[in-house]
């Protein structure tokens, strides 16, 4: 499926902007997790760093024997522990020998922790940190490790675990957080994506629909302009320029229909003694008719033989004066479909006299009810140039063969003569505008030209072979359906 240039920029602006997002969204959340167990490693070593000053006082009083031993130790092991705050998972204290002296489950009393991370917190004197499992709930927890020590004097180490389990509930509502944020924010620039889109994209699509859809023959195709902004400059001068299409095409059109109208008065011209010829036989007729009426028209019967015949006389110079104004105007409304043979034998009246005189034979097969969807009077402007042509090829006579068939759905009319021919170095030449192979004063160059224009008008096609000396074929293919 092809997609539109708003569709893309939807598209991929939208995964653009759902990336950016989930990336942010990731940092943050990764930000705020290291944030929040950062806090609480400060939090542990401070801790640390107090109940340490605190045990190694009590330590050394019951060194001195100040106070009673063990005592106050376990007081602040117990109240440490109880602490809801803190969330700690135990809290020992270890003499120097390692053994528990003071713990918060007293069965842990008099065992002994040993361990790599115990040694070296004591021969580094450093509090040590480390991410451990809390074996009860199978959470994460901080352990830390002081060391109980006072200007090299070592007394002990100070054990306790900080659960994490408050600090993950706190990340999980934290990134619940961020990521509802950033599906609010993802929403409101999809919206944002969609209105750029409309205002920036689509009057670029409606101008290359409007440019894809004007056709000469359609009414103006304008577009909506909206605004001040480039794209709306933009859309006013495509409306402008279509304007201007417009009136060139209906002034080509004006001046492609009087080169129509030159053509057929020339043709009329070379006609003009056939069209005589036809007037000229029926109008002598009409004169002796009259002189015999002037000496004898007192007889009845007389009369009326004669009036009969003067009225024939009249209908046949009617008839040719006829066909002649319709093969000169132009006709509005025709109907586009025509039968070949009747439009030929049109043509075929206006030629006879012309063949006759040069000695022209004329051959014709084209079979009957034979119909094609162009208006009659285009196919008889197709035949009358293009037979003229032919019949002017043969000066000193020949044969003229018109036939029609039927090929692959389409209707093929051929015009073959047996005239002089055409150069094979002009027969690409025949069908340009003002081309001609006659004599000064014999042709305007517009009769293929114009045969041509109407066979493109129709779909269809015409080609032409053309041997020097030997004559020259016209087939013109037009479609059988409209």
């Amino acid at each position: 499926m092809k997609l539109s240039l708003q569709k893309k920029f939807i598209i991929v602006a939208s995964c653009a902007v759902f990336l950016l997002t989930a990336v942010i969204s990731l940092l943050a959340a990764a930000k705020t997790r290291s944030a929040l167990l950062n806090a609480s490693e400060k939090q542990g070593l401070m801790l640390a760093r107090t109940v340490s000053a605190l045990i190694i006082n009590e330590l050394i009083y019951e060194k001195l024997g100040l106070v009673e031993e063990g005592g106050l130790i376990d007081n602040y092991v117990r109240e440490l522990y109880q602490r809801r705050e803190l969330d700690l998972k135990y809290v020992a204290v270890l003499d120097t020998s390692l053994q528990v002296i003071s713990h918060s489950d007293f069965g842990e009393f008099g065992k002994r922790y040993a361990s790599a991370a115990i040694e070296e917190a004591r021969r580094f004197d450093t509090i040590l940190t480390s991410r451990v499992k809390d074996p009860a709930t199978g959470g994460d927890a901080l352990e830390f490790i002081a060391p109980l020590a006072i200007e090299g004097k070592h007394w002990g180490v100070l054990l306790f675990s900080l659960s994490l389990a408050g600090v993950e509930k706190e990340i999980r509502a934290m990134i619940l957080q961020i990521v509802m944020l950033a599906l609010v924010a993802l929403g409101f620039l999809l919206v944002l994506i969609y209105s750029l889109s409309r205002r920036f994209i689509k009057p670029v699509i409606d101008l290359a629909e409007a440019m894809s859809e004007v056709e000469v023959e359609m009414g103006e195709k304008a577009i909506p302009v909206a605004g001040s902004d480039e794209l709306s400059r933009l859309a006013e001068s495509y409306n402008e320029m279509v304007r201007r299409i417009r009136r060139a095409n209906e002034e080509m059109k004006l001046a492609h229909e009087k080169l129509r109208q030159s053509e057929k008065l020339a043709t009329l011209g070379v006609l003009a003694s056939s069209v005589a010829h036809r007037i000229n036989n029926p109008l002598g007729g009409l004169f002796n008719c009259v002189r015999l009426l002037q000496r004898q028209g007192e007889d009845p019967a007389f009369r009326r033989n004669y009036l009969e015949l003067v009225t024939e006389g009249l209908e046949s110079i009617e008839k040719t004066v006829g066909q002649l104004l319709w093969t000169a105007g132009r006709r509005e409304g025709e109907e586009k479909r025509a039968e070949v043979a009747a439009v030929l034998s049109r043509v075929v009246k206006f030629l006879d006299y012309r063949m006759k005189k040069q000695g022209v034979v004329y051959l014709q097969e084209v079979p009957g009810g034979m119909v094609i969807p162009v208006a009659p009077h285009d196919l008889e402007e197709m035949f009358m140039n293009t037979m003229l042509n032919a019949i002017q090829a043969m000066e000193a006579g020949g044969s003229l063969t018109v036939t029609a068939g039927r090929d692959n759905g389409q209707a093929v009319i051929r015009i073959a003569d047996t005239g002089t021919g055409i150069p094979e170095d002009r027969v690409g030449h025949v069908f340009e505008l003002f081309y001609s192979t006659k004599k000064a004063g014999e042709g305007t160059g517009l009769g293929m030209w114009m045969t041509y224009e109407l066979a493109k008008k129709y779909r269809g096609n015409i080609t032409l072979e053309s041997r020097e000396g030997a004559g020259t074929r016209v087939s013109i293919r037009l479609p059988e359906e409209a």
